[in-house]
């Protein structure tokens, strides 16, 4: 444009005119700055990821199955409140995006998905319809449709039994429920109607708790993927629960302690 041309337009049509020129004369360098700071983010993302602060969101290249069962048990429907039921859908979110960056994947089933649950997750997820059935899967039925009475294990802070390890060839059972321990034994109890094994995790053995031994499902389905890739329970609960519900000794360090007293899965908080 001449100046001429340029001088007969209107003053806000000069500012139009100048600020497009000098958009045009940095549009390059404002390019670069931007592709710099991109690269930036990931070297300080891929960084964090290395520290094992943050975890990657892609399943790493070398995942494998690692041929364990995992069930969360979502008959407790009629349990629950809306916030609850919310909370529990939300949990379930965070147990498939850490199986699917899991190096060693476990098999997750979802069951007995009643209608308000399965309502409220559509309503907060419906892309959970195209998430992966080899990290996930959601069944109408019941575990023992799926599984022989004695290759189950439910998994139940009043147990009187200690899982010591997971054995690749029994199907473990979380109960789905987020109830603030209104519930006294209730999974333990639906175990024993139904006739199979229970136990508790070794919380106990490795670590004392300073808060209430309570845990959502995505924290105990965590701590089971972290003691399969390290065969290691202390570095599981270390890893996975919050240091804040540790009980520090003296010199600071995370203080075991001989009390078996904790919770294994049931009784679970509407924490995320």
């Amino acid at each position: 444009m001449s100046m001429e041309e340029f001088n007969k337009l209107s003053r806000n049509q000069r500012k139009k005119v100048m600020h497009q020129e000098k958009w045009e004369r940095e549009a390059a360098a404002f390019k670069e700055k931007k592709q710099e700071q991109r690269r930036e983010r990931r070297r300080r993302h891929n960084q964090r990821i290395a520290r094992g602060e943050i975890k990657p969101s892609r399943p790493p290249p070398n995942q494998i199955r690692s041929g364990h069962q995992i069930v969360v048990d979502m008959d407790f429907d009629d349990k629950m409140t809306e916030r609850e039921i919310k909370s529990m859908c939300a949990q379930l979110s965070h147990c498939y995006s850490a199986n699917r960056c899991a190096t060693q994947h476990v098999d997750l089933h979802i069951t007995k998905l009643h209608e308000k649950s399965s309502s409220r997750f559509t309503a907060l997820s419906s892309v959970h319809k195209m998430w992966a059935k080899q990290y996930i899967d959601f069944r109408d039925k019941e575990y023992l449709d799926m599984f022989d009475k004695d290759k189950l294990v439910y998994l139940t802070a009043d147990s009187p039994n200690v899982v010591e390890h997971l054995d690749p060839e029994k199907a473990y059972v979380v109960g789905g429920i987020v109830d603030r321990n209104r519930y006294k034994l209730l999974t333990l109890k639906k175990a024993e109607e139904q006739g199979i094994a229970h136990a508790q995790l070794p919380i106990g053995q490795y670590i004392q708790m300073a808060t209430r031994k309570v845990m959502t499902v995505n924290q105990i389905f965590e701590i089971l993927l972290k003691f399969i890739e390290t065969g290691d329970w202390k570095t599981a609960f270390v890893d996975v629960i919050p240091q804040r519900k540790f009980k520090d000794n003296a010199s600071g360090q995370t203080e075991p302690t001989e009390d078996n007293n904790t919770d294994g899965s049931a009784n679970t908080s509407d924490e995320d």
